[in-house]
C-alpha cells in the first residue's frame, strides 16, 4: 500500500509542472541513492555563479523534501523551475570589462 501511496505521490510531483514549458524553463534533476537520500543535483541551465548554482542547490534540496518527504531509492525525480538571477557585481565587472575593447 506505502509503495503504490509513493508512486502516486512522484507521479503528481513529476506532473505538477508539466503542464506548460517554455524556453526559458530550467529543470533541477533530482537522482536518489540507494539510502532514498539526494546524491546528485543537476541543473539543465546553470546560472553562470558557482556561488549562486550552490545556493540554489540548497533551496531546491530543502523544496524537495518538502514536497517528496520519503523518495524512492535509486530514482530520478524533476523538479521545474525559473531561475531569476539578480544583478551582481559580478555582472558589473564583467560589463565593465566588455566596454573597455
Amino acid at each position: 500500500m506505502k509503495a503504490i501511496i509513493s508512486a502516486a505521490c512522484a507521479a503528481v510531483f513529476l506532473l505538477s509542472g508539466c503542464a506548460t514549458t517554455t524556453t526559458t524553463q530550467n529543470w533541477a534533476k533530482f537522482t536518489i541513492d540507494e539510502h532514498g537520500r539526494v546524491s546528485d543535483v543537476t541543473f539543465e541551465k546553470s546560472s553562470g555563479s558557482d556561488i549562486m548554482d550552490a545556493s540554489l542547490k540548497r533551496g531546491v534540496i530543502s523544496r524537495f523534501y518538502e514536497v517528496v518527504p520519503k523518495p524512492l531509492p535509486n530514482r530520478t525525480y524533476l523538479q521545474p523551475l525559473v531561475l531569476v538571477t539578480p544583478t551582481t557585481l559580478e555582472d558589473y565587472m564583467r560589463q565593465d570589462a566588455k566596454t573597455a575593447d
